[in-house]
């Protein structure tokens, strides 16, 4: 990362509010007072937010297991997959004019500032030397091996080499494109990756030593970008099944950007591992034009849902067609404290009494809760993704689509959407009924501004999946959306614009019906919430 050196000879005062960290240095001398003017509106959202050991689907398959017909797996890029992620960087250049951009650069790393480590909780060490070389061969590996993947543990890195799209195309599985003003670049990039990791980097975790992992890339023009200052760049990673990038397996993590005025690589790296870094022998740190701020995001685990059809059979003999006659301990609370995990988060959805199979006469439902703070004073968005509910075998029970639709029991659905999360309609048998700790209520209703109500209070819902709350049986009065081609492309359906979010809070309502012809099996399904926050 660059260091404090680097940032005192660009700018006169450099302010940088990201997740909870802030800084502002004021330097000794206005050197270059203009070449580091802070990227605004910047965002990252990632295909993925499953930390990077995690590459399965809601039957526990990966891409490992044969892809044979109806066999349902996690592919790269899908909600699920952390281990195989693609991202997309956002973002609006400042400085006037900002028409010589030749190049892009992206480091990865624990802290929003400081010196660096590549995010990841690998038990090994994949620099054992700790020089930032990398060295050490046989365990780069551990991502993969034991150690790593295997025992729930991974280290951020890209994977292979992104190729470009091509002068003005759209990117395919495997590649990376430049978007200028929502078009894609008229430039031809090239992508280089490499690590970059501080040797003075001082452990303040549980983590021990640098990674290795390949945490710094750069983007470079074989010709000038012209990119006019407010312009909105976007910078779009689409993965494939053998060049992605691996999410690290814990925590959250910070993405540095700048933008250069050249297209050399040694040009865009500087001496990271400088000692002193507040003298200013940094020759290349010239070429940098905006930059010096930090995108953020945190790894999350996924929503599981498991449900049960069961056998039926139905046969009669008669003489007359019916069809033709016409028939007559409270908790005490923080200011906005973490929703707990249960049981791995995994959701038991159908008759509790019949080994929660879904039934032809009833609608089931079930519930989950998110919860999103974010100081990013440009709001932020919230997507889903997954696929609808199917078992191993290829049979689904049908989505309900992007628009609003109301339960239909008989009828095959799987959707969701929101519900009132102080409301008490979650009962026994689905739960608990929601009772607040009247400790919390006094709070929420005294002066403190910094206790809330659990309910969303910045974040607009999308309207197909606003209004979740009421009966899903006799007059349904509830309705639900479900898309599963969000699995690949996730949808919206929570965002705000333009203000920080304290601690919203979403309960998040399920519901399934199946029709007498639905194949009998166990249906599964993995929902991923993904947030990107806009700084």
């Amino acid at each position: 990362m660059y260091t404090l050196k680097s940032i005192v000879r660009r700018g006169t005062v450099l302010g940088a509010a990201v997740a909870v960290f802030a800084a502002a240095i004021v330097p000794t001398a206005p050197v270059f007072a203009d070449a580091l003017n802070p990227l605004t509106e910047r965002s990252l959202l990632l295909s993925s937010s499953a930390p990077g050991f995690q590459d399965t689907d809601g039957s526990g398959n990966s891409f490992a297991v044969p892809n044979s017909v109806g066999q349902n797996y996690a592919p790269a890029g899908s909600g699920p997959n952390g281990k195989k992620t693609g991202e997309t960087f956002t973002f609006k250049t400042s400085t006037t004019p900002s028409s010589n951009v030749y190049g892009f650069s992206l480091q990865y790393c624990t802290l929003a500032a400081g010196w660096c480590r590549a995010p990841g909780n690998n038990t090994g060490d994949a620099d054992p030397d700790n020089d930032g070389l990398g060295a050490g061969t046989g365990n780069r590996a551990l991502n993969n091996a034991a150690g790593g993947h295997q025992d729930g543990n991974s280290d951020f890195e890209f994977v292979s080499n992104f190729a470009h799209a091509g002068a003005g195309n759209e990117p395919a599985a495997g590649q990376f494109q430049v978007y200028v003003a929502g078009n894609p670049s008229a430039n031809t990039w090239t992508f280089a990756k490499s690590n970059l990791e501080n040797t003075q980097y001082v452990d303040t975790g549980t983590a021990t030593g640098l990674t290795g992992k390949d945490n710094y890339v750069t983007l470079a023009s074989t010709a000038p970008q012209n990119i006019p200052a407010g312009t909105e760049v976007k910078i779009v990673f689409r993965p494939s099944e053998s060049i992605y990038i691996t999410n690290p397996g814990a925590d959250a993590f910070f993405v540095k950007i700048n933008t250069y005025n050249t297209a050399t690589p040694e040009d865009m790296v500087g001496n990271h591992n400088d000692a002193t870094p507040l003298d200013n022998t940094d020759a290349p740190d010239h070429t940098v034009i905006d930059g010096g701020v930090t995108v953020a995001n945190v790894m999350t685990d996924s929503i599981h849902i498991t449900t049960k059809v069961l056998e039926t059979m139905a046969f009669s003999v008669g003489t007359r067609n019916r069809d033709t006659v016409a028939l007559t301990n409270p908790d005490t609370h923080g200011p906005c404290d973490a929703i707990q995990v249960v049981n791995n988060n995994r959701l038991n959805l159908g008759n509790p009494n019949a080994e929660y199979s879904l039934e032809t006469s009833t609608a089931w439902d079930v519930y989950s809760y998110w919860r999103l703070s974010s100081n990013s004073s440009g709001g932020a968005t919230v997507y889903y993704s997954g696929n609808t509910l199917a078992n191993t075998v290829g049979d689904e029970i049908a989505e309900m689509g992007p628009v609003a639709a109301t339960s239909l029991p008989g009828a095959p659905q799987f959707g969701l959407g929101f519900v009132d999360a102080t409301t008490d309609d979650e009962t026994p048998p689905n739960g608990d009924p929601d009772k607040f700790d009247p400790a919390f209520k006094a709070l929420v209703a005294g002066p403190d501004d910094r206790f809330k109500m659990p309910t969303l209070d910045v974040l607009t819902p999308a309207t197909a999946y606003a209004n979740a709350t009421g009966a899903i049986n006799g007059t349904p009065t509830a309705t639900f959306a479900f898309e599963k081609e969000s699995n690949t492309i996730p949808r919206v359906i929570a965002e705000d614009t333009d203000d920080v979010i304290s601690c919203d809070t979403a309960k998040m309502r399920y519901v399934a019906n199946i029709g007498a012809d639905t194949p009998a099996g166990v249906y599964t399904t993995k929902i991923n919430y993904l947030a990107a926050p806009q700084y």
